[in-house]
């Protein structure tokens, strides 16, 4: 008799399940495809970070700005970058200047900027 009634919930169950995947199916069938997730934000520092790294060499600030704005699509504002540049520099991380107004990755930054 016990068999019985376990075989009968378990056949209940699953019949309640099936109730359920297709009414989920319904209600996926009527939802808003959804957007693909965006990419995370790259800071403005990786931005230059990458310039310099693809450069190879060092670049005037101006050119800096140039080439972040052909290859990553963003403004970067003049004396934000520099004023975060310094700060790298100043921390003895990431950066080196190299003449006025120009900037070269340390030889130590072959990961990306710290």
């Amino acid at each position: 008799m016990e068999d019985s009634r376990m075989d009968t919930f378990d056949r209940y169950l699953a019949f309640k399940k099936e109730i359920a995947e297709a009414n989920l199916k319904v209600i996926n069938r009527f939802l808003p495809e959804e957007e693909p997730k965006t990419r995370k934000r790259t800071s403005n520092i990786n931005i230059v970070w990458n310039v310099l790294n693809t450069a190879g060499r060092p670049l005037h600030i101006s050119d800096i700005i140039e080439i972040a704005k052909q290859d990553f699509n963003v403004d970067i504002e003049r004396d934000s970058i520099v004023s975060g540049i310094i700060k790298k520099i100043k921390a003895g991380k990431t950066f080196s200047r190299t003449a006025p107004n120009t900037y070269a990755l340390k030889d130590n930054t072959s990961g990306g900027p710290a």
